[in-house]
């Protein structure tokens, strides 16, 4: 499928926020968030998910705007809490602005991703309402997970992918959830959809750590290497903490740390385990309906494993 004419509905679609006085502090960074547009993954993951069960793609618009704001909603404070300065190629809100212009900026942009679910035409409202709010929440612990986890001596697998899942995957395991309600799918059907959201997430993820060191800037759209310099506990670094002393992998510097991992197999191994999720992802998919929608679910699935090439 051609995503082009679909992202520009979409475009139109979370752009159509509706505020109730013109106040320049709070508006203007969040056009500015907008205007970035990154991929659209998750509102594309909204549409499609309904459209593979037979759902109008009208009916899904404002639960994927919905979607996409909370998304830039937590952008906005990530990169406040991780001191990042560039996000998409651009300045951060909070660099090209200041701290607290940021903060109201994503504030209003979580506020307006409620007003945009609760506009949705089809679909059992208080259920999608729910799930949407449990789904904040969740987020907000994996960013706190996150950030706990740059104080902790060490980390355990199963703690990193419990981090994860909160932090990324439940967003997109979300998206997929919501794209089902509107089409007002079976509950079989829906269920298969989050678990092709959430293997699809956690792959995301996993390779999200690997493209922070591996990706150049341009590609990757913020600062290569900021895991590390945050101190951050990835994938990466647990790999690589079983095989060498893990006091010393802080303190390498990016080129050191990036020899490390091919020389201990770390990058083999990471590429491995998010390859899994993405083959788990796809064989959800094969248990859907088989339509052009589908397809093109298993055509984004490909496009993200891809990414970074």
């Amino acid at each position: 499928m051609n995503f082009d004419s679909l992202l520009k509905e979409l475009e139109h679609e979370i752009s159509q926020i509706q505020g109730f006085y013109p106040v320049a502090t709070f508006y203007d960074p969040i056009h500015y968030v907008l205007a970035l547009k990154g991929k659209r993954i998750r509102p594309l993951l909204v549409i499609l998910s309904s459209m593979a069960l037979n759902g109008k793609k009208e009916d899904a618009y404002d639960a994927a705007a919905a979607v996409e704001l909370l998304h830039n909603f937590t952008l906005v404070h990530d990169d406040i809490m991780d001191e990042d300065d560039t996000r998409r190629g651009k300045p951060t809100v909070h660099k090209k602005w200041n701290i607290s212009t940021a903060i109201l900026a994503g504030d209003g942009l979580m506020g307006f991703a409620f007003q945009k679910l609760l506009q949705s035409p089809k679909g059992p409202i208080r259920k999608m309402a729910k799930r949407f709010t449990d789904a904040m929440i969740i987020i907000c612990e994996g960013q706190g997970l996150d950030k706990e986890f740059e104080k902790k001596e060490s980390v355990v697998f199963d703690e990193y992918l419990n981090m994860i899942y909160r932090k990324t995957a439940s967003l997109i395991e979300l998206s997929c959830e919501l794209g089902g309600y509107t089409a007002s799918g079976k509950t079989s059907h829906i269920k298969l959809l989050s678990k092709f959201g959430r293997s699809l997430g956690m792959g995301f993820q996993v390779q999200d750590d690997l493209l922070d060191i591996t990706a150049e800037e341009e590609t990757l759209g913020k600062d290569v290497g900021s895991d590390l310099r945050m101190h951050k506990q990835t994938l990466l670094t647990i790999l690589l903490a079983q095989k060498i002393d893990e006091r010393a992998i802080f303190k390498m510097n990016l080129s050191d740390f990036k020899r490390a991992l091919a020389d201990y197999g770390v990058l083999q191994q990471a590429r491995e385990i998010y390859l899994k999720y993405f083959s788990d992802a796809q064989n959800y998919l094969r248990q859907l309906p088989d339509n052009a929608a589908n397809d093109s679910l298993r055509e984004l699935c490909d496009t993200i494993k891809n990414r970074g090439k």
